[in-house]
């Protein structure tokens, strides 16, 4: 929480700085005159272009998923600082793989928002409940810093932070490199010869990568109403691009207003996880947006799935013991390797559970994980040990004689090709992510998701499993049943 403060309060620095005496001959002067820096407050951009959609991929080759973008408009306030992201969002790739949203049916019309401290979602005019955790960072932190990924946020950061510079030689041509270090992360931009702002480069940890960059791209800068703005953006984080836009609009000062509503100032914060339901005798539920299983053996304990955070592996390890005591969790199953069903996985290794997941991606996570993690640590950097990976292929028997689970790899899921679910034959349970995402959790619920329900269900009577009830890592538990009468009613082509 200090450190949330500290970033927004460093944010909000950026208004009063910009009369903060500079000399008139450094690059970070020159650049502010040739930006408009002076008197900037509010700042709008618009235009259209793709986004893609950051740890969704399809597989450990893949990019992240791509939209297309029909038309957008960010909104930001210095002062606040605040900052309103709308766009509308629709399919392109042909066949949709990977998630996040994929595949999308029809125009989605997305608002972002953040301000302050405080991050949430816009639906049909309605604010929506406070935005959750994302990548070890508050959102509200994650979204505030496209105010940094900006020529003119970057140069008014720059000079509230007492940035430094250097002049380098890069592909034969001069630039100097702009330094500094905010709570929030530390950053390096690039000027040219013009004065302009051609790149920004922001280190921070993630829960998946460790010690990772998000970078912007700025290129063929026009004069929008006086100020110098880049028509081209493009923007990349996991070595893959995760913005690239075209800007057609560019507002100086526009009049903003960017305040967070009564229900989300007042929201009461939301716990990593919810109270744990019991399922059946030795079978447990931990309630969050991607939730966790723990399943009972006679000498210890297996989970499936660690999503999210490790904070929220924290908690669901805590709610396990208090439950079932006495007893070590030996395995953690994942089901896929989308960063939301892995981000908490590291935390299990750090106890030394072993991971089971698909064979496929035992070495991308190696890779993934091979990388240094100081700038925040997590307790598997923090304890020296080696993870321990079991890979699937085909299925896996786990029994202690009374009680039986069986891992089944169902290959040809568009969402993604290593997916794994687990079925407890005695209790008639299915435990599925992503595939059969039920109301109220819409991402990957008919019609968007059809295809992976079909395949889901498909895989099910291929495998002959007499399946009861199904434990979807994302929304409400459900049954077999419901999931092939939602396929009846929306029909192969997803409409009603």
């Amino acid at each position: 929480m200090k450190k949330t403060c500290a970033t927004v309060l460093a944010l909000a620095a950026l208004l009063s700085v910009a009369g903060r005496a500079q000399d008139a001959g450094t690059p970070i002067d020159r650049a502010a005159r040739t930006l408009g820096v002076a008197g900037l407050n509010t700042l709008e951009y618009s235009g259209f272009g793709f986004d893609y959609v950051f740890g969704q991929a399809y597989n450990g080759n893949s990019a992240w998923p791509r939209f297309s973008l029909p038309g957008f408009t960010m909104t930001i306030d210095f002062a606040a600082p605040a900052f309103l992201d709308d766009k509308r969002r629709a399919q392109l790739e042909n066949p949709p793989l990977g998630g996040g949203f994929q595949p999308l049916a029809g125009e989605m019309h997305q608002v972002w928002v953040a301000s302050g401290a405080y991050a949430w979602d816009v639906v049909d005019g309605n604010p929506g409940p406070p935005r959750r955790r994302d990548d070890r960072r508050p959102v509200a932190e994650g979204r505030l810093e496209q105010i940094a990924l900006t020529p003119q946020g970057f140069i008014k950061l720059a000079m509230a932070n007492n940035a430094t510079t250097r002049v380098e030689t890069i592909r034969g041509a001069t630039k100097t490199l702009v330094s500094f270090t905010t709570p929030g992360g530390r950053f390096e931009g690039t000027l040219n010869e013009k004065n302009l702002v051609e790149r920004i480069e922001r280190w921070f940890g993630h829960a998946v990568l460790g010690d990772t960059t998000i970078e912007a791209e700025f290129n063929d800068y026009r004069d929008f109403e006086g100020m110098m703005f880049p028509a081209h953006i493009l923007q990349r984080q996991g070595g893959y691009p995760l913005l690239d836009v075209t800007v057609t609009g560019v507002r100086r000062n526009p009049a903003v207003t960017i305040d967070a509503p009564a229900s989300i100032r007042n929201a009461s914060p939301e716990p990593a996880v919810g109270t744990p339901e019991r399922l059946a005798e030795g079978v447990w539920m931990f309630p969050s947006y991607a939730k966790s299983i723990a399943i009972e053996f006679r000498d210890h304990i297996v989970v499936v799935e660690a999503p999210e955070t490790e904070a929220q592996s924290i908690a669901v390890m805590a709610a396990v013991r208090q439950v079932i005591p006495g007893k070590p969790i030996r395995y953690v199953i994942n089901t896929h390797s989308h960063f939301d069903h892995i981000g908490g996985l590291r935390t299990y290794a750090a106890e030394g559970a072993t991971i089971i997941t698909q064979r496929d991606n035992v070495p991308y996570y190696q890779q993934m994980w091979a990388g240094p993690r100081t700038i925040n640590p997590d307790r598997l950097a923090m304890s020296g040990r080696t993870p321990v990976f079991e890979g699937v292929l085909g299925n896996r028997l786990m029994t202690d004689g009374s009680r039986s689970l069986v891992v089944y790899h169902y290959a040809g899921n568009m969402h993604n090709p290593g997916m794994l679910m687990v079925y407890l034959p005695k209790e008639k349970m299915l435990i599925e992510a992503d595939s059969y995402s039920p109301p109220a959790a819409p991402l990957t619920s008919p019609p968007n998701g059809l295809a992976n329900l079909g395949h889901l269900s498909e895989s099910v009577e291929r495998l002959r499993l007499d399946v009861e009830q199904i434990i979807p890592i994302h929304g409400p538990v459900s049954t077999l049943t419901a999931a092939r009468e939602m396929l009846d009613r929306f029909g192969a082509n997803g409409a009603n």
